[in-house]
């Protein structure tokens, strides 16, 4: 087995690959990448049983092969050598069945490679009828929706984000009991689905996807998702159970509605915080009395108190009302709008608060309030 790759080329592959290493298994071989050589193509894969990733190379002036074969080799050492290595090219030998050579400029490393038979097969061949999804939309989707899944595995089914298409339209949802951010999105053909797909693996696959807008195919069959993007394959395990149903959490009638710049928002509700050792724990007050400004305040008995005003750009009516958010949650939902102005629309002072963005419905953000004393 023999090949010689442009050395940027191989980097960048290995970027994609390495995010189905694992990291800490007591099966070695999960943290191989297995190369695979034929006379026409070049394929990279790396699993760690929750996740796989593989990626194709054709034969062409940046990827010369000699002779086909294949092998598994040390993940982690590999990358670092691509990294570090100052050659054009990398040239790679496997000889003596798990020896091999890797020379690069000055640069001459030999590893010893995994025992490949012990290597796990995963399917990256979907045979069900694809949706196709806009990269640069799911991208914008794991973006606006992922941080709102529940991080503990008390419900393991609230760790992922439900995906649900029906009439040409796809609603994914997260939640951890505390918040929820949904997104509607349009898919380019009618489908009927329901999956819950690992926040973990779509945050992973998220940061394959380049800024420009690709074509995605989305496969669902037999408990995993396969996305295929470009030359590159990415399968997920999905995380069975049934999602809870919020749709009847979102309220439709509001006490008042505020209007407020994004960012001069997220700015005094970032200060507000500042005192709070322990983020989790921040508590954030807002205080309305109907003069178009709002006061938004946080105490700490040990380090002391802030109090920030923030002006209000338009409100449905003037009430005198407060309520309390964790600081946390509540810039995680601010964060997911790109426009200018969102609305706060408010349902009591321990009822669910909506958050949406004045120009586009598509997403949703809902956060539960904070009793305080």
């Amino acid at each position: 087995m023999k090949f010689i790759i442009n050395r940027e080329l191989l980097l960048e592959t290995l970027q994609h690959v390495s995010k189905g290493l694992s990291q800490k298994t007591p099966m070695p071989i999960l943290t191989g990448v297995k190369i695979v050589v034929t006379d026409d193509d070049i394929t990279f894969v790396a699993t760690n049983k929750e996740i796989a990733v593989q990626v194709k190379l054709e034969r062409n002036e940046k990827v010369r092969l000699y002779e086909a074969g294949d092998c598994v080799v040390p993940g982690k050492y590999f990358c670092e050598i691509a990294k570090k290595v100052e050659g054009k090219d990398v040239d790679f030998t496997l000889f003596e069945k798990n020896s091999i050579k890797i020379i690069s400029d000055k640069s001459d490393f030999t590893l010893v490679a995994y025992e490949k038979d012990d290597y796990p097969k995963t399917n990256f061949v979907a045979s069900s009828e694809p949706i196709i999804i806009d990269s640069k939309e799911l991208k914008q989707i794991v973006k606006e929706t992922s941080f709102a899944c529940a991080t503990s595995e008390t419900r393991i089914v609230l760790t992922g984000l439900n995906f649900k298409a029906k009439n040409g339209l796809l609603e994914v949802t997260a939640t951890d009991s505390f918040r929820i951010a949904k997104k509607i999105s349009k898919i380019a053909k009618e489908a009927e689905i329901m999956a819950n797909i690992p926040s973990k693996s779509l945050d992973e696959f998220s940061k394959i996807l380049g800024d420009e807008s690709t074509l995605i195919k989305m496969y669902l069959e037999n408990s995993k998702v396969t996305f295929e993007y470009k030359n590159i394959v990415f399968v997920s395990r999905l995380i069975e159970g049934n999602y809870p149903d919020t749709s009847h959490l979102i309220p439709k009638e509001f006490l008042f509605s505020a209007e407020f710049n994004r960012n001069e928002l997220i700015n005094a509700v970032d200060r507000t915080s500042l005192f709070s050792n322990l983020e989790n724990l921040s508590i954030v007050k807002f205080v309305f009395s109907g003069d178009n400004k709002a006061e938004i305040s946080s105490n700490s008995s040990e380090i002391g108190k802030v109090v920030e005003e923030i002006s209000i750009v338009n409100q449905t009516e003037a009430v005198n009302f407060q309520v309390a958010f964790s600081s946390k949650n509540l810039l995680d939902a601010l964060r997911a709008f790109e426009n200018e102005t969102i609305m706060f629309n408010f349902t009591g002072e321990i009822k669910p608060a909506l958050i949406k963005d004045k120009e586009n419905d598509s997403l949703t953000q809902l956060l539960l309030p904070v009793r305080v004393y």
